[in-house]
């Protein structure tokens, strides 16, 4: 553990200190000088979200609390069953982790496709806000870009029960909104700059 990020303040341990586990207390700021090493000594943690404010702490559950010096996470569809998968990297030549997603099926989702025309042709820094049972869902498209890892640049909007998304607003990065209603669920829905229509992909199969 470490004390604040203040060089002259002298915290006491909060609890007692098992030397034999490798629990130890430090300033962080006299680390380098007394070769204090902090890789490594935390597990990773995965939080389910339960109803939009509300987060399960799914750790241990999910198997995901690997005590490897994990860096980076990248999320993305490995397996094509529709649901979001986790890539780990840790540090030391360690392993890539591959975490998939089994949760259980049962509610709905849509990955919505941008091509830019004015702005970029990835629609980088385009918004797509969904409204559906009275729900409002809000993605920004960007590639999320983490700590050596970097997971694609897609838009997956999951709908929970609803059957049909009522109304699909398209923020371009030129400032420029596309308005579109009663859209179909659980497919790809691609959408380019300026046009007036959508088209409609399933989406691969789960087995």
């Amino acid at each position: 553990m470490s004390q604040p990020l203040d060089r002259s303040c002298k915290i006491e341990p909060l609890g007692k200190i098992d030397s034999a586990a490798g629990e130890f207390w430090t300033n962080t700021f006299e680390m380098p000088r007394q070769r204090d090493n902090l890789s490594a000594y935390e597990t990773n943690c995965l939080y389910l979200n339960v109803d939009g404010t509300r987060f399960l702490d799914a750790s241990f559950a999910s198997r995901a609390n690997i005590d490897s010096d994990s860096r980076s996470v990248m999320v993305g569809d490995f397996n094509g069953d529709r649901a979001p998968d986790l890539l780990v990297g840790s540090v030391g030549g360690g392993p890539l982790r591959l975490f998939l997603n089994q949760f259980p099926a049962g509610n709905h989702r849509v990955e919505v496709r941008l091509r830019g025309v004015e702005s970029n042709s990835s629609a980088i820094g385009a918004r797509a806000i969904a409204e559906a049972e009275g729900k409002t869902i809000v993605r920004d498209l960007f590639a999320p870009n983490g700590f050596m890892g970097q997971s694609p640049a897609r838009l997956d909007i999951g709908v929970g029960t609803a059957d049909r998304i009522d109304k699909l607003t398209i923020r371009w990065p030129t400032g420029k909104q596309q308005v579109f209603k009663d859209l179909p669920v659980d497919c790809v829905i691609q959408i380019v700059e300026g046009a007036e229509e959508f088209s409609v992909l399933a989406l691969a199969a789960s087995d």
